[in-house]
């Protein structure tokens, strides 16, 4: 019960302080020990990936790359809780860019393997919460 008192409190305190915040923590909940879980974002968060902004100008998609020396370049406008982001092939563990204050950006493209493959950029926290802004391309490795 004291958990669950505390919780309350938290809760009152953080809604004085910031609404939304304490709004999430309420969609969050807590389990049997006071411990919080986590939730999907609430339809407040995506004013963030609203005012953030991420556009890839090459490869355009449907583009087919040759082998190596290929480049992802793109432009990103960070949101208010954007910090860097996450650029993703084919699902796989994310490169981490972190010096998106002086866009235009580009990275070297890993080598590819022949086929289809999607590319991927979203925008992160410093905690490396995605916040939603987001842009993909498919390309063609030959």
């Amino acid at each position: 019960m004291k958990q669950i008192y505390a919780l309350f409190v938290c809760i009152s305190l953080g809604a004085l302080v910031n609404p939304v915040l304490a709004e999430d923590v309420v969609a969050a909940g807590s389990d049997s020990k006071g411990t919080t879980l986590s939730s999907t974002p609430t339809s407040r968060d995506s004013t963030a990936a609203n005012s953030g902004s991420i556009t890839i100008t090459s490869p355009v998609n449907e583009t087919v790359l040759s082998d190596g020396g290929n480049k992802l370049e793109f432009n990103v406008h960070l949101s208010p809780t954007g910090h860097h982001v996450h650029v993703y092939i084919d699902d796989q563990a994310p490169i981490v860019y972190r010096d998106v204050s002086h866009c235009p950006c580009s990275i070297d493209l890993p080598t590819l393997s022949s086929g289809k493959h999607t590319i991927v950029i979203k925008e992160a926290t410093s905690s490396h919460a995605l916040t939603g802004a987001q842009a993909s391309v498919t390309v063609t490795a030959r």
